[in-house]
C-alpha cells in the first residue's frame, strides 16, 4: 500500500476470507471472513506499508484455508498547506466547522507533555455531511488498560471511543453532525 507524500497509511480493516464462489480471490458478500488486524503492522509516519500474508487455516470457516486477504485503508494527510485549517485541541470554546483540517495537541510534534491538559473541542458540520476522523499520530501514555488517566475521547450521538497508547485509528463513518473530542493528559507522558 502506498500513499502520496505528506500522507500516511491508516488501515481501517483487514481480514482473511474464504470465498463462497470457488476460484474467487476477492471478497463478495456471504464469504466467511475472519478479522486479521493483528496481522497488520505498518511503520509510523510512513506513506507506505508492506504486508506479508500466507494462507491461514480458519477454524471459524470449517477449517478451510483462506483464499484471499482483504484490506481497507485510507491515505490520511499529516500536513496541510492552509494553516487556517490547523486547529489546537486546547483552543476550548471554538467550534470547528470547516470541511477539512488537522487537530493537534499542545506542543505537537514534541513527544512529551510536561504539563496537565484537559481540553474539549467540538466539530460541527451540516446535517447533509458525514464526518471522517482519523487519529494519525497518537502517543499518549496511560497506566491502565482502560485509558483512565490519559486519553483522547470522541463522542457522537451514537457511540463513544476512548484511545491511549501509541496507535493510529480510522474511526467508522460518523453519522452525527456534531462530535466532541476530549484530550486529557494528567501525567508527564508522551503526547
Amino acid at each position: 500500500m502506498r500513499c502520496s507524500n505528506n500522507n500516511i497509511v491508516i488501515v481501517r480493516s483487514a481480514s482473511h476470507g474464504v470465498a463462497r464462489i470457488s476460484g474467487s480471490c476477492s471478497y463478495t458478500p456471504g464469504d466467511c471472513i475472519i478479522d486479521a488486524m493483528n496481522s497488520v503492522t505498518c511503520l509510523n509516519d510512513s506513506n507506505q506499508c508492506s504486508i506479508y500474508i500466507t494462507k491461514q487455516k480458519l477454524s471459524q470457516c470449517n477449517d478451510q484455508y483462506s483464499s484471499y486477504f482483504h484490506i481497507e485503508y485510507d491515505c490520511v494527510p499529516i500536513q496541510i498547506n492552509d494553516t487556517s485549517k490547523e486547529y489546537n485541541i486546547c483552543q476550548n470554546g471554538t467550534e470547528i466547522t470547516t470541511d477539512n483540517g488537522i487537530i493537534r495537541s499542545p506542543g505537537y510534534p514534541s513527544h512529551f507533555q510536561i504539563t496537565t491538559f484537559e481540553c474539549v473541542r467540538t466539530i460541527h458540520v451540516p446535517n447533509n455531511k458525514i464526518i471522517r476522523l482519523w487519529l494519525s499520530d497518537l502517543y499518549i501514555g496511560s497506566e491502565s488498560t482502560n485509558c483512565a488517566n490519559d486519553h483522547v475521547y470522541v463522542v457522537d450521538n451514537i457511540q463513544t471511543h476512548r484511545h491511549c497508547g501509541h496507535k493510529r485509528y480510522a474511526y467508522p463513518y460518523i453519522c452525527s453532525s456534531t462530535i466532541i473530542i476530549q484530550y486529557l493528559v494528567t501525567t508527564n507522558s508522551p503526547t
